[in-house]
């Protein structure tokens, strides 16, 4: 019989689950929702799916290798133990990999749910053979480093914050404490509180005001929608958004020499809306020592990165060493 291992992605709203066999074949995708009640309920849940996953295929513990484990948060991932949850409360310093696995019967691995994902869309995507980085664009910008084929994690286990490098210097004010850090720039939630505040502190003009006069907010896709309709406020924060991107986009590419930089996240649901100003800006600004060498393309595996990238971890770490 074939050998499989098991992927489990944390998320705050659900808990998604995967199979991975030895030819990188994901199967049997589904969710659960992420239970709101504390460490126990939710080590649970993840127990019981990852339990549903075997007994659906009649597997055993003999057939399943390992369960990769992605969530967000701080961790220490070398010990498989999560410090703390923003969105979900009860989840300080829980021992994860252990208890999951434990629970499942089967060997765990922990990783953080940016580097899942890179390493998923590296397996399975749009990452290819060579280095690959990943930029996730929606509420916030993550990143996922992979270098001869495993993931990047740092002296200090918090490496990949490419979200946090800094791109223009003593921007505006970021959440992490930083001040202008590309995720301030380019993320999908900061590029639509932008163009809210162009409108309402400083009073620009722009059809996107009907938005806020129904009491509703912008979003990027709004912003998109009236930059095409021939929006002036709307073209110009879109396209300094790209202009940044292709800076952090930059910054990555003399730093690492990586083949790729897939982009993943909300805001590449723009296409070539956001790709042709994205690459355009990146070839100006590009050093001319050479062409640009490193491309820059959009995700394929969408939300199912994560759970496929942490069973992926899992047969890294648990498969047969070639």
């Amino acid at each position: 019989m074939s050998k499989y291992c098991i992927g489990i992605d944390l998320g705050g709203t659900f808990i998604k689950f995967c199979l991975l066999d030895e030819n990188l074949q994901a199967s049997d995708i589904f969710q659960l929702p992420t239970p709101t009640t504390g460490a126990k309920d939710v080590i649970n849940q993840m127990v019981a799916g990852g339990r549903q996953l075997m007994t659906k295929r009649g597997l055993t513990a003999n057939d399943v290798l390992g369960v990769g484990i992605g969530s967000p948060g701080p961790m220490k991932i070398t010990e498989g133990v999560l410090i703390s949850l923003a969105n979900i409360p009860g989840m300080e310093n829980v021992p994860l990999r252990d208890e999951v696995a434990k629970g499942i019967g089967i060997h765990g691995v922990l990783e953080n749910d940016a580097n899942a994902a890179a390493f998923g869309e590296y397996l399975c995507g749009a990452g290819g053979t060579g280095d690959m980085v990943m930029l996730t664009l929606g509420t916030g910008v993550g990143g996922g480093i992979i270098i001869d084929g495993k993931v990047l994690h740092g002296a200090h286990e918090i490496g990949a914050e490419i979200g946090h490098m800094i791109i223009v210097p003593d921007g505006e004010q970021c959440g992490c404490g930083q001040r202008g850090c590309l995720e301030r720039y380019t993320s999908a939630t900061y590029i639509a509180k932008w163009a809210t505040r162009l409108i309402e502190q400083e009073k620009r003009q722009s059809s996107l005001k009907a938005i806020l006069d129904s009491g509703k907010e912008i979003n990027t896709r709004n912003i998109n929608e009236a930059r095409k309709a021939g929006d002036a406020l709307a073209a110009e924060v879109w396209d300094k958004a790209m202009y940044y991107l292709a800076i952090g986009c930059i910054n990555v590419a003399r730093i690492l020499d990586p083949e790729k930089i897939v982009l993943a996240g909300g805001l590449t649901g723009a296409g070539d809306d956001m790709m042709i100003p994205l690459r355009k800006h990146y070839q100006a600004l590009h050093w001319k020592a050479t062409p640009p060498l490193t491309t820059l393309e959009i995700a394929k595996l969408g939300n199912d990165a994560g759970t496929i990238g942490a069973a992926g971890v899992a047969w890294q770490h648990f498969g047969p060493r070639k």
